[in-house]
C-alpha cells in the first residue's frame, strides 16, 4: 500500500478536533501518517492527543508552546512527513470514508499523465451543520493563471509530499490567503492541479467559526504580497486576483478607494460590472447583520 501523510493544524478547538481525527481514522485507506500540530492550546487538546497516540500508531503529535499560526503548523507536519503523498484537513472540517482511497486510485491511474500535474483536488460539501450542499465553482484543471481569478481548488490539495517541500511549503508571513499562494507556486512549478470527480471534503462554515479569512485587512496585505511574490504575471490579473477580496464568502464591501484602484489598473467592464454586484450584494448581506443585532 502507498502510504499517505495527512496534516491536522489545532488550536483550542478540542471536541472539533476529535470529530475531524475520528474522519481521518476511519479512513478506508488504512497506511496514513497522521500528523497533528498542536499550536499551543490552553485547553485539553494536549490530553486528548497524548490519550489517542497511545492507541493509535499512525499518528504523530507534536506540541508546539508558543502558537505561531496554521502555516507554521503545517510546515512543522510537512518536514517530518513520511508519506509518498500528502494532504491537510482543518480540525473544524472532516473528510468522508473513502477520500484518501479514492485519491489514490485517480493519480494511480493517471500513468505517466501525473508527471506533468502539481496534485488534485475534490469538490467540497459545506454545512452549517443542519443543511449540506456540494460546492459547484470548481474548474476540471486549473492553471497558474486561473487561480488568479479564483481559488478553482479550494482549502486542500492532494500532492507528492515531495512537490511541498520543494516549494518550500506555506508561506508562515502571509496574513491571510495561504492556501491560495501555496497553490500558485505549485501549479507553477509542476503544471495543472486536476479536479476528481468526487465530493469527499466536508467544510464547516456556521457563523460560530473563528475566520481568519472575516479579516478585510489581512486580505489587503495578502493581495500585495501575492503581487510583489507574482511580479511578473501578466497585469491584466491583477483586478481579477482583487475581485478575489469581495467574494460571498469573504462578504467585504468595496471602498471608493477599491473602485478607483480597479479603474486605474484597466478593469474590463464586465469584471466592474461584476464589483458593483459585489458591493450591492455584500452591503445588503451586512446591513442584514447589522439589523439581527440591533433586534437582539
Amino acid at each position: 500500500m502507498v502510504k499517505v501523510s495527512i496534516y491536522i493544524p489545532t488550536h483550542n478547538r478540542r471536541l472539533l478536533l476529535e470529530r475531524a481525527l475520528r474522519s481521518v481514522i476511519q479512513q478506508t485507506h488504512s497506511d496514513l501518517d497522521i500528523i497533528v500540530v498542536n499550536d499551543a492550546s490552553t485547553d485539553d487538546t494536549r490530553v486528548y492527543l497524548d490519550g489517542l497516540r497511545a492507541s493509535e500508531p499512525r499518528l504523530t503529535v507534536i506540541h508546539v508552546d508558543k502558537a505561531k499560526g496554521a502555516p507554521a503548523a503545517r510546515n512543522r507536519a510537512i518536514k517530518v512527513a513520511t508519506g509518498q503523498f500528502i494532504t491537510g484537513l482543518d480540525d473544524d472540517d472532516e473528510f468522508t470514508p473513502t477520500r484518501i482511497e479514492t485519491l489514490l486510485n485517480y493519480w494511480s491511474n493517471l500513468g505517466d499523465n501525473a508527471n506533468r500535474i502539481s496534485g488534485l483536488f475534490t469538490q467540497s460539501v459545506m454545512t452549517d451543520g443542519k443543511s449540506s450542499s456540494p460546492t459547484t465553482d470548481r474548474k476540471d484543471e486549473v492553471s497558474y493563471e486561473d487561480l488568479f481569478h479564483h481559488n478553482f481548488i479550494g482549502n486542500q490539495i492532494f500532492c507528492p509530499t515531495q512537490h511541498l517541500a520543494e516549494v518550500g511549503g506555506f508561506d508562515e508571513n502571509m496574513p491571510a490567503l495561504q492556501d491560495l499562494e501555496l497553490f500558485m507556486r505549485l501549479v507553477r512549478r509542476y503544471g495543472p492541479a486536476r479536479l476528481v470527480p468526487d465530493c469527499s471534503y466536508v467544510c464547516y462554515v456556521d457563523d460560530g467559526r473563528d475566520r481568519i479569512s472575516k479579516n478585510a485587512k489581512k486580505r489587503y496585505e495578502a493581495f500585495e504580497r501575492i503581487m510583489h511574490k507574482n511580479d511578473e504575471a501578466p497585469a491584466h490579473l491583477k483586478p481579477y486576483l482583487f475581485m478575489q477580496l469581495f467574494s460571498p464568502f469573504y462578504g467585504t464591501v468595496p471602498s471608493f478607494g477599491d473602485w478607483r484602484s480597479m479603474i486605474q489598473w484597466g478593469a474590463t467592464p464586465a469584471l466592474l460590472a461584476k464589483m458593483l454586484r459585489a458591493t450591492i450584494r455584500n452591503a445588503l448581506v451586512m446591513a442584514r447583520g447589522y439589523a439581527r443585532k440591533s433586534v437582539a
